[in-house]
């Protein structure tokens, strides 16, 4: 079944393919999203002169191309390896993964709906074309609530059968934000000062935001991490934008100076 919308790729653009055959002047390459062949020749497979095309590809293997040329008319596509650079294979590996994924997972909503897996493909395309992801749809029902399918043209069972199955079958990764804290205090007990504002601290988030986790690890005196982690990404970050107000009031109560700043990830 193909799975893109259109029936050939476009010149330039990175592609699925898994390696049929190993020929003298290249390798016949099967376009797995697009069921159509392609070929790829060996100056566009190998790098240097004295490696084989065999030290680059093997029948069997799955990897990602990029469309040199295209002739719809004789159906035929040539297709090279070492154009593709490492974010681009990255990248179109990520969204194959989910473009099969999405696929099942609409296959087993239409069954119960009573609809055809051609009805899934073209609701996955449909939901490719809304979010450029299609699985996207599945992890922001996860994250953000139902509410994300208010404005699609969907069915209102099949949006129905969307969140029951985003809830059962996807597990969002929690988001994590880190910052360094620094706190000194001039006071004769000013290590226990600090101790109890930092513990305070990390309290305070966690009940202002009770999904969110809040916490500090002694870095080395005067500096302390603290990780603030939670499945709801916007949520995070507001308790971290909160760090600053909650330790301005900490530093009048326990009389010590802090300075917060985030570690880039």
């Amino acid at each position: 079944m193909r799975l893109v919308k259109k029936e050939f790729p476009d010149v330039g653009e990175v592609v699925i393919g898994t390696v049929k055959k190993i020929a003298e002047h290249g390798a016949y390459v099967y376009l797995d999203e697009y069921e159509l062949e392609a070929f790829a020749p060996t100056q566009e497979i190998i790098q240097s002169w004295f490696h084989s095309i065999r030290d680059y590809v093997k029948e069997g293997n799955k990897t990602v191309f990029k469309v040199i040329s295209v002739n719809p008319k004789m159906r035929v596509v040539e297709v090279s390896l070492k154009r593709v650079r490492v974010d681009e294979k990255e990248k179109k590996l990520l969204l194959y993964r989910h473009r099969v994924r999405t696929l099942k997972l609409l296959e087993i909503a239409m069954k119960k709906l009573g609809k055809t897996q051609e009805e899934a493909l073209k609701t996955m395309w449909y939901l490719e074309e809304q979010f450029g992801d299609p699985f996207k749809v599945f992890e922001e029902v996860v994250k953000t609530g139902p509410q994300v399918l208010d404005d699609l043209e969907l069915d209102p069972k099949l949006k129905e059968a969307i969140v029951e199955l985003a809830r059962q079958q996807i597990e969002i990764p929690p988001t994590k934000i880190s910052g360094i804290i620094k706190a000194v205090s001039v006071e004769g007990d000013g290590a226990e000062r600090i101790k109890a504002a930092l513990a305070e601290l990390a309290k305070a988030i966690q009940e202002k935001y009770p999904q969110i986790s809040a916490k500090i690890y002694v870095v080395g005196p005067p500096r302390y991490r603290i990780d603030i982690v939670g499945q709801q990404p916007k949520q995070v970050e507001a308790a971290f934008t909160d760090i600053t107000n909650l330790l301005q009031t900490l530093q009048k109560k326990f009389k010590v100076i802090t300075t917060v700043q985030r570690i880039e990830q």
